[in-house]
């Protein structure tokens, strides 16, 4: 008697675990494989081109490159941008538009020019005051934007494997872990 062969790739397993959970638990785009739907989903922003141009540069800004990648890297301006098109609320979206506005604003009174038009060293002072003066405040949107930065970044791939440590099963549990200048925080 022959043995039937059963050989699955990772693609027919996330099919069929699609079709056992439930397709409408699947958010959309989630089985986009083509380079193709990737770019359509590019055109299909919700932030303008120019209020997308500041929140990358936000976005770099908050979390920038140094011996790992930044959040432009990690991809969470498009995260923040999808976001805002397919969850937030409409309040939320308005919010965070304000918040752009806000910061391309106050980069015209600091330098006459919207924030993409200076300098970069001039942007980043012009984040940082902008980020010192809301983050004093307690319930100013702004806090829950740069949270969401901040959360999109460190839930990243990028983020989680390469900013934390990442295992995958962590060994034993160890009391006392030595701590060096290179030793980074959990990821999990």
């Amino acid at each position: 008697m022959k043995q039937a062969s059963f050989e699955m790739n990772r693609r027919s397993l996330l099919a069929g675990l699609a079709a056992l959970i439930g397709a409408s638990a699947v958010p959309d785009g989630a089985w986009a494989q083509e380079a193709g739907a990737q770019d359509a989903a590019a055109t299909e922003r919700y932030f303008a081109p120019p209020l997308y141009a500041v929140l990358e540069e936000v976005c770099d800004i908050i979390i920038p490159e140094t011996d790992t990648p930044g959040a432009r890297a990690a991809g969470v301006p498009q995260v923040m941008d999808g976001l805002m098109r397919n969850w937030a609320s409409a309040e939320r979206r308005r919010q965070f538009e304000g918040l752009l506005l806000e910061i391309d604003t106050a980069a015209r009174a600091a330098g006459g020019a919207g924030l993409m038009s200076l300098p970069k060293a001039r942007r980043v002072e012009v984040v940082a005051a902008f980020d010192a003066a809301q983050m004093r405040q307690h319930d100013h949107p702004y806090r829950r934007f740069k949270d969401l930065i901040l959360t999109a970044y460190y839930l990243s791939e990028v983020g989680a494997t390469q900013e934390l440590r990442y295992e995958l099963v962590p060994g034993s549990f160890q009391g006392g872990i030595p701590v060096g200048p290179d030793t980074r925080a959990w990821a999990v």
